[in-house]
């Protein structure tokens, strides 16, 4: 894992002024079109919060530059990892379950959907693999990954129920939201599919945390066992 503070720098700069290009996308200006449902995307709401937290750390990176230190970035470390399941399931439901629905036009070309699809899921998974430090991650935090999606899900249920349509007004942005058509059992169905994999993907990351620190350990050891050995001799 990567400690040197210009590198997370120049990491930070990088996804943080690609993410001003995603937010001025997610608003319909590249559609030359203001976009009202903007805020119902789950592709949206899930890069917004995922920006807030790299605009914080690269905050944090300048101030520990002017101050000399290296080290992990530290910025809430919990959230960060439930921040990472919340944006792989973006990027795994929208190229798996939606983007079929998309030409290969629509989707190379759009810089929006470029960004907030593709680009900015990964460097924000890479980010926390790189710069964070590992062996944090509780057993129980895959389970915590769903009160996001869940509360996000009460609240497209309450707007629809509230608005009930109109010109423009886009109830259900995602089509196993639409109890309308669905029904509440295949609603449930649905939800109940997505949130298996909120918590199957967040036990991979936490193998896959567990394994990074492992790995690191073994290094360490040998690198001791070689070093006593030279001693020794």
């Amino acid at each position: 894992m990567i400690k040197n503070r210009t590198a997370q720098l120049i990491f930070q700069v990088v996804y943080c002024t690609l993410a001003i290009f995603g937010i001025i996308g997610s608003l319909g200006y590249f559609d030359g079109e203001f976009n009202v449902n903007f805020y119902v995307y789950y592709t949206n709401l899930s890069n917004y919060i995922c920006m807030g937290m790299m605009f914080a750390s690269l905050i944090y990176t300048i101030k520990a530059i002017n101050r000399k230190e290296d080290g992990y970035v530290n910025i809430s470390p919990t959230f960060k990892f439930l921040c990472v399941i919340m944006i792989l399931v973006t990027f795994f439901v929208y190229n798996i379950l939606l983007a079929k629905d998309k030409s290969a036009s629509e989707y190379f070309l759009s810089p929006s959907n470029l960004i907030m699809h593709l680009i900015l899921p990964i460097m924000f998974t890479v980010d926390w693999f790189l710069f964070y430090e590992h062996k944090k991650v509780k057993w129980y935090f895959p389970l915590l990954s769903t009160i996001m999606p869940l509360v996000y899900v009460v609240f497209i249920l309450i707007r629809a129920s509230f608005i009930g349509g109109g010109e423009g007004i886009l109830l259900y942005p995602y089509f196993f939201l639409n109890v309308a058509k669905l029904g509440w059992g295949g609603f449930f169905m649905w939800i109940s599919i997505l949130l298996v994999i909120f918590i199957a993907l967040g036990y991979l990351l936490y193998v896959i945390d567990k394994f990074v620190t492992f790995e690191k350990n073994m290094r360490k050891n040998t690198t001791s066992k070689i070093e006593d050995k030279k001693n020794k001799n």
